[in-house]
C-alpha cells in the first residue's frame, strides 16, 4: 500500500468511520432505553395517580320494549300465513342539545427517581340541556313501551375521581352509580332519571361537578350538538392535540387559556359513538391537550445522535484537506481519538440532559469536548493557531446543530446550507492541488508544519 498512499489513508479512514457508526448506533440505542425508563416512570405514576383522561357523555339512554307484527306461515296450512306480535328489546341513545365545560387545571411535577412526571387536578364544572325526543319503533306498526330512562358519563380513568361526581337534573341531585353490565355504552357512571324523564319534549337541565385527577393529557368528546370548553391553567407549555383545535386560546408564561365551540356539523362523534358504544375510546374523535415538557431531552438527544456521523465526516474530512494541504501527517489513530471524543458528545450531552435543561447541557457538553480537541489538536497540528483553527470550526460545527435541534422547521434548509459550505470551503482550499503529486515523499509532519527548514 506504500505505492498507493492516498488509497491506503482513504481505507484507514473509511474503516474508522464505519467503526465510530456503530458506535453511535450503541448511543443512538441508549436513547432509547432511557426514553423506555423515562416511560416506564410516567407509567408507574399514572398508576399511583391517574393516567389520562378523556371525558365522554352525558347522553340519554332510553330502554325501550316494542312489540310488533309478523307475518308467518300457519304450519299446515301452506299459503295461509297469520299474524304474530313479536317483542325486542333497546335502549334509545340521545345527545344533549348543549353542553358547557368551565374547567381550571392545576397541575405537579413528581419525580420517578430522576424522572419528572407532569400530573394535574382538575376541577369541572358542566351544564347542558337535554329535549327528550319521541322513541319511534323501528317497524311501523310497532307499538313502545319505554323503560326507565338514566344519563350514562364517565372518564377514561376511574381513579382519577377524587370525589363522588355532583349530577344534578332539573334542581334535583341524582346519585351516581357504576354502569351495569348490560349497560347499552362503555361508560362507568350512570344516573337513574324518573320514568316520567323519557316523555318526549320533555327539557332535562343537567348540571355536572367534577373534582378530577390525571397524568400528561385531559380531552373531552364532543358528543352534543353545541359544544363548549373554556379550559385555563398555570402551566405555560400546552400542547393542544385531538381532531379539533381551540377557537380561542391565549399562552403565556403565567399559564394558558383556550376555549373550544364545536357544533355537531363540525364533527361525527355522535356518529363514531353510536357505531362504538361498547369500545368508545379511541374511536370516537376527541379535543384536548398535552402538559408534555415541550423540550425533551431524549427527542432531542436521538436527534443529535442522527447528525453524529455527519459531524464525524465533517472532521475527518477537514482533517483531510489539511493533509493534501499543509502536506501535513495526521495517523490514523489520531483521527480516532478525535472521532471518539465527537462520540463521547452525544453520551455526556444524553447523561446531562437528565439532571439539567437541555440547552445548559448541550453547553457543557459541547464545551468539553471543544476544549479536549482543541488541546489535543494543537499538539497534533504543531501549534495553537492550528489548534484553535479547528477548535473554531467545531464551534461552528456545534453551534449549526444546536440550531437544527431547535428549529425543526428549518432543519432541511440549515443541514443543506452546512454541507454546501463544507464542499465550497473544500473546493477552494484545494483548488490548486495536484492531485498526482498529493501525498507524495515530501510531506512532513505536522509538528514542523509552521517551521520549515
Amino acid at each position: 500500500m506504500n505505492r498507493f498512499p492516498l488509497l491506503s489513508k482513504l481505507l484507514a479512514i473509511g474503516l474508522l468511520t464505519a467503526l465510530l457508526a456503530t458506535a453511535l448506533a450503541t448511543v443512538s440505542g441508549l436513547v432509547d432505553e432511557r426514553r423506555q425508563t423515562r416511560q416506564a416512570a410516567v407509567e408507574q405514576i399514572a398508576r399511583a395517580h391517574a393516567g389520562e383522561q378523556t371525558l365522554s357523555g352525558p347522553v340519554l339512554a332510553i330502554p325501550y320494549t316494542e312489540t310488533y307484527p309478523v307475518r308467518v306461515d300457519t304450519p299446515g296450512l301452506p299459503g295461509q300465513p297469520h299474524t304474530e306480535m313479536k317483542t325486542r328489546e333497546a335502549v334509545a341513545i340521545q345527545f344533549p342539545q348543549t353542553w358547557a365545560v368551565d374547567a381550571s387545571l392545576d397541575t405537579e411535577v413528581r419525580q420517578r427517581g430522576i424522572f419528572p412526571v407532569t400530573v394535574y387536578t382538575s376541577e369541572q364544572q358542566a351544564r347542558g340541556r337535554f329535549v327528550v325526543q319521541p322513541v319511534r319503533p323501528r317497524v311501523s306498526e310497532g307499538q313502545v313501551t319505554l323503560g326507565q330512562p338514566r344519563l350514562l358519563l364517565g372518564t377514561s380513568d376511574l381513579r382519577g375521581l377524587r370525589s363522588a361526581p355532583r349530577l344534578r337534573v332539573n334542581g334535583q341531585d341524582l346519585t351516581v352509580t357504576p354502569s351495569p353490565a348490560d349497560s347499552p355504552a362503555a361508560l362507568p357512571l350512570t344516573g337513574l332519571l324518573p320514568a316520567a324523564a323519557a316523555t318526549p319534549d320533555t327539557v332535562l337541565q343537567v348540571q355536572l361537578d367534577l373534582h378530577l385527577a390525571g397524568t400528561g393529557r385531559i380531552a373531552w368528546m364532543p358528543l352534543a350538538h353545541e359544544n363548549t370548553v373554556h379550559l385555563r391553567s398555570p402551566w405555560p407549555h400546552p400542547s393542544f392535540d385531538g381532531d379539533l383545535l381551540p377557537s380561542q386560546r391565549q399562552v403565556g408564561e403565567g399559564g394558558f387559556e383556550a376555549t373550544w365551540r364545536i357544533p355537531s356539523l363540525s364533527t361525527r362523534a355522535q356518529q363514531q359513538f353510536l357505531t362504538h358504544q361498547r369500545e368508545p375510546a379511541g374511536a370516537v374523535e376527541a379535543f384536548g391537550v398535552s402538559l408534555s415538557d415541550p423540550v425533551d431531552p431524549y427527542r432531542l438527544a436521538d436527534r443529535a445522535t442522527k447528525y453524529g456521523l455527519l459531524f464525524v465526516l465533517l472532521t475527518f474530512a477537514a482533517f483531510f484537506v489539511l493533509e493534501m494541504v499543509k502536506r501535513w501527517r495526521i495517523h490514523p489513530m489520531q483521527y480516532l481519538m478525535v472521532g471518539s471524543a465527537m462520540v463521547l458528545f452525544f453520551l455526556l450531552l444524553l447523561s446531562l440532559s437528565e439532571h439539567m435543561p437541555f440547552a445548559l447541557a448541550y453547553l457543557a457538553a459541547s464545551g468539553a469536548c471543544i476544549t479536549l480537541l482543541g488541546h489535543y489538536l494543537r499538539h497534533v497540528l504543531g501549534g495553537w493557531h492550528a489548534g484553535l483553527g479547528l477548535a473554531g470550526m467545531l464551534v461552528a460545527l456545534y453551534g449549526v446543530l444546536y440550531g437544527i435541534l431547535v428549529s425543526e422547521d428549518n432543519a432541511l434548509m440549515m443541514g443543506s446550507l452546512l454541507l454546501f459550505g463544507v464542499l465550497a470551503a473544500i473546493m477552494v482550499a484545494t483548488r490548486r492541488l495536484d492531485w498526482y503529486s498529493v501525498m507524495g515523499t515530501d510531506a512532513r509532519p505536522a509538528a514542523t508544519a509552521h517551521h520549515p527548514g
